[in-house]
């Protein structure tokens, strides 16, 4: 089991937080206080390397659960996410914007981790949302987190996984996203 104060689990252990539904502001949203913290460590050291870690890992967390979620529902996992994609564009164009709760990076870059072709997008994606400004990247960490936590709490509520199983997959892949080991 990952240690309480690694910040990638920290965060989504924030994400499964009932008080993520019902924060009225920034401060009292769990995930939003763990990257919080996370800048606030980087401001200290002079850095971005502890942010520049949460991003990483939570995109590879996504990438993990979403993989988990598609295998349970014998999808395709960048299929899945290029039709949420859609299904979110097509929201928004109806008037229901304010129902989609995370930007459309959210599922390219969880999406792009699933195909040879587009793996290099996921970080690209990240720094130009990190470029577009801080508060924009920070969302998106959050949005990251709020669409992984949907996916997780699906997926336990199926009884297809428990939230330690999950846990443990994503340790795997973090573990292997680590190595400087050639993963292909």
């Amino acid at each position: 089991m990952p240690a309480d104060d690694d910040p990638v689990f920290a965060l989504l252990r924030a994400s499964l937080d009932p008080a993520c539904q019902t924060a009225a502001v920034r401060s009292e949203h769990p995930v939003c206080r763990v990257v919080a913290a996370t800048a606030r460590k980087d401001v200290a050291a002079g850095g971005m390397e502890n942010i520049s870690f949460l991003a990483a890992g939570v995109a590879f967390a996504g990438a993990a659960v979403t993989g988990l979620f598609a295998e349970h529902h014998d999808l395709e996992p960048a299929k899945l996410m290029r039709d949420l994609l859609v299904k979110a564009t097509e929201d928004r164009r109806k008037g229901h914007g304010k129902d989609v709760p995370w930007q459309d990076e959210v599922p390219a870059i969880l999406g792009a981790f699933f195909d040879p072709a587009t793996i290099a997008e996921a970080p690209v994606i990240l720094a130009r949302v990190w470029i577009e400004g801080e508060a924009r990247f920070y969302d998106l960490l959050v949005d990251l987190a709020a669409l992984t936590a949907t996916m997780m709490t699906s997926l336990i509520g199926l009884n297809a996984y428990t939230q330690d199983e999950i846990f443990e997959e994503v340790g795997r892949i973090l573990d292997l996203a680590g190595d400087d080991d050639d993963l292909s």
